[in-house]
């Protein structure tokens, strides 16, 4: 066993008590910060569901604002989907086209869609009117959650922007 000079032993093996120590410490702060956000992940796709639709909302009332086009925000009941779409008038005629992707909104389920004028929709596909001088009509949705919940999504008509009310029940 070589001896320096001083009496330490020069062949180390292994690692020092600090060394372990900063390690334990390192571990114990990348699992405080993330055990908070992996208990989130169970609700996280409804979350992120709700937020996909404000932001559609957003973008086409923004969008029919900018353009002087209309739009529609169409649900689709039947296969639990948002489309949406755009109106273009030209020579009096008007186009309906496709504006964006189809969004599936599982694994909330559509419960049911209330159009202001309109009347409350349970199957089908129904529209929302976002119109270019920056309103739109005035709509309530309902999703249902997977754990049974129920979740109203309200339409503001003069901002474009949603309302989400996650204590909604409904009375029997």
């Amino acid at each position: 066993m070589p001896i320096s000079p001083t009496g330490i032993l020069i062949n180390r093996s292994g690692f020092t008590l600090v060394e372990l120590l900063i390690v334990v410490v390192l571990l114990s702060l990348i699992s405080v910060i993330s055990l908070p956000l992996m208990e989130n992940l169970g609700g996280g796709n409804e979350r992120l569901v709700l937020r996909r639709i404000a932001g559609t909302v957003k973008q086409l009332y923004n969008e029919a604002t900018l353009t002087r086009d209309e739009h529609l925000l169409t649900f689709d009941l039947d296969r639990n989907s948002l489309l949406t779409f755009r109106l273009r008038s030209s020579s009096g005629m008007v186009e309906k086209e496709s504006f964006g992707r189809e969004l599936m909104l599982a694994p909330l389920q559509i419960e049911q869609i209330d159009v202001k004028g309109k009347g409350t929709f349970l199957t089908g596909q129904v529209s929302v009117r976002i119109f270019p001088l920056g309103w739109m009509e005035q709509a309530t949705l309902v999703l249902r959650k997977e754990n049974g919940t129920e979740v109203q999504i309200v339409f503001s008509p003069l901002t474009g922007s949603i309302t989400i009310d996650d204590e909604y029940s409904t009375v029997q």
